[in-house]
């Protein structure tokens, strides 16, 4: 399957992830993975293997960011690493959110045995601050949209941090609610628009994915 590119010039290509599709295979198995899509996009135009500079979750759907080159890599991996690289998402939450705005701020430790992330008010052995800005966008019954901003980039962040404001994400079985809903394949959570400064130009990029 061809992936969609959202933006692509001779040093980055950004595209589509579907939700249901793994990022990339870090076991290196061979699986179908958005970034065995990119490299075989490039491969038939006669280019160099990508070079991913972040991931998503498998359940998440929008926008990945990759390199083409290590010089380009080094510096999106640097942006990303300084927080200079703004990733909002939109997220569909069980229940009223109340406020029109907030910021979450709290403690996360991953359990890698579990791969589930546990969050905490304090800080704990291993744990890492985490802090998500989000904004009411509209509601509708027992549901809510919410833009969020990263303000750090931890590991399920916003599934973790939503969840224990009481409002897991739709669709979410492993930190929401433990049964799929009808007609839900996939958890409500897309990664909407990535900002940064181009590693080349060193102007301001902005890309989008509706």
């Amino acid at each position: 399957t061809e992936p969609v590119i959202l933006y692509e010039d001779e040093n980055l290509l950004a595209a589509v992830k579907p939700a249901g599709l793994l990022s990339l295979d870090p076991e290196g198995k061979g699986k179908d993975t958005l970034l065995t899509r990119v490299n075989k996009y490039l491969e038939g135009k006669g280019e160099a293997p990508a070079i991913p500079v972040h991931r998503i979750d498998f359940h998440t759907e929008g926008i990945l960011l990759f390199a083409k080159n290590r010089p380009a890599a080094d510096v999106l991996e640097g942006l990303i690493r300084d927080r200079k690289i703004g990733k909002t998402y939109l997220a569909v939450v069980t229940g009223r959110v109340q406020n029109s705005k907030g910021r979450l701020e709290h403690q996360l430790f991953k359990d890698a045995k579990q791969n589930k992330v546990f969050v905490s008010e304090e800080r704990i052995k291993g744990s890492k601050t985490a802090i998500t800005e989000y904004e009411r966008m509209a509601a509708t019954g027992d549901l809510t949209l919410v833009k969020c901003h990263l303000i750090t980039g931890r590991t399920h962040q916003i599934r973790t941090q939503l969840a224990h404001i009481g409002h897991p994400i739709l669709g979410d079985m492993v930190y929401g609610r433990k049964k799929p809903e009808l007609g839900q394949d996939s958890q409500c959570l897309h990664a909407k628009e990535l900002r940064f400064v181009h590693p080349r130009t060193g102007k301001p990029v902005t890309v989008s994915c509706e």
